[in-house]
């Protein structure tokens, strides 16, 4: 049944928080599909779902995320070594029948090839992929590895769901938590004021993990947030970046995959989409400027984990070091970087290794005579 969109206007407006998400989007996938593909390993059959497609188009004439996603596979490099191995499906829902109308309309206008699948539905979302899940187990089949982009109008979204779909292999969920929303349930729920928002918390974090949510800011209930999400799916890593409307965040998406690759993936295209490293966006931002300006991240925190990481023993830069890193924001490359200044500076020390001071080479690290 067509349910009418409750923010029309958001189609009037293109700001730095739409730009980035479409980024990462992009960035992600571009990474993405020769990853599942390519390889002895590759699968054959892929699988895209955007929840709350919208209309395709901002009336700016930017993309929307249905076609940012389908023109990143497009206009790949390997497009066509992709397909050669593998059949990508596209699953577009939108519940609003002016937009779907819409969307259609920008759809088909898209020229794709044949092993490129474009499908369309209206309906509520989470039923959709519910009954899907339920036909295929009967079956005793599932759905085939995918990436899955949950944007919905509110906050109410089914946990039970994210727990069932982070148990498909090889697939990934991509999470738009609408956070300004649910941090005010939660405080509604906690103080008793508003009738069966327990019952509604309790759908959308699957039990009451939402009452560990009690730090005394916005933003550090939002991490908590962000984690008990995490625990509630069965991922191994969780990933998000704050989007901030009038210094307070708005919403805030959040990657959750099981793999090694997909959290270092994500954590360069959130650093390529934020290049300071603080792991968030601002709607005032201007797209634009970036291209100009590219500010550089403060690494003194890094340099103090390297200086903690040494403390208590010796660490190989690679095996070690680079390893727990994985559960850290910053990259290898900021990593790599920061060792190098501080065995120049004379702050650490090496030994254990053949040929050139490098990460490959895996030396023994440990922090220099006076430095302990």
């Amino acid at each position: 049944m067509s349910v009418a969109d409750t923010n029309p206007d958001y189609w009037s407006e293109y700001s730095n928080l739409q730009h980035v998400k479409h980024a990462i989007i992009r960035n992600y996938l571009n990474g993405w599909f020769p990853k599942l593909t390519l390889g002895e390993s590759g699968v054959r059959r892929l699988l895209y779902i955007d929840t709350h497609a919208g209309r395709g188009k901002h009336l700016s004439g930017e993309l929307g995320s249905p076609l940012v996603a389908l023109t990143t596979l497009l206009e790949h490099s390997a497009m066509e070594r992709i397909l050669r191995r593998a059949e990508v499906r596209y699953i577009f829902i939108e519940r609003d029948e002016a937009n779907l109308e819409s969307l259609r309309q920008e759809l088909s206008q898209c020229e794709v090839p044949s092993k490129v699948i474009v499908d369309t539905a209206d309906g509520d979302c989470f039923e959709i992929i519910t009954g899907a899940i339920d036909r295929l187990e009967e079956q005793g089949r599932r759905l085939a590895p995918g990436f899955i982009f949950l944007d919905p109008y509110g906050f109410r979204i089914p946990g039970q769901l994210l727990r069932r779909i982070m148990k498909i292999p090889k697939t990934e969920l991509f999470v738009n938590v609408i956070w300004r929303e649910l941090d005010m349930a939660i405080a509604l729920a906690k103080r008793g004021s508003q009738p069966g928002m327990v019952r509604t918390l309790d759908s959308v974090f699957d039990g009451d993990g939402w009452r560990q949510i009690d730090a005394g800011t916005s933003d550090e209930r939002a991490e908590q947030c962000a984690d008990v999400f995490r625990a509630i799916s069965g991922a191994q890593w969780g990933t998000h970046i704050r989007m901030m409307d009038n210094n307070r965040i708005r919403y805030f998406l959040l990657h959750l995959t099981n793999h090694d690759a997909g959290r270092d993936l994500m954590k360069e295209c959130i650093w390529n989409a934020c290049p300071d490293g603080g792991f968030l966006a601002s709607k005032s931002d201007n797209p634009r400027q970036r291209l100009l300006i590219e500010p550089e991240p403060d690494l003194g925190p890094l340099r103090q984990w390297i200086r903690d990481q040494l403390a208590t023993a010796p660490r190989r830069w690679k095996s070690d070091l680079t390893s727990a890193l994985r559960r850290e924001l910053w990259l290898g490359k900021h990593l790599n970087g920061c060792v190098r200044d501080m065995r120049r500076e004379g702050m650490i020390a090496a030994d254990s290794y053949e040929g050139q001071f490098a990460a490959k080479n895996n030396p023994l690290l440990h922090l220099a005579e006076g430095e302990v």
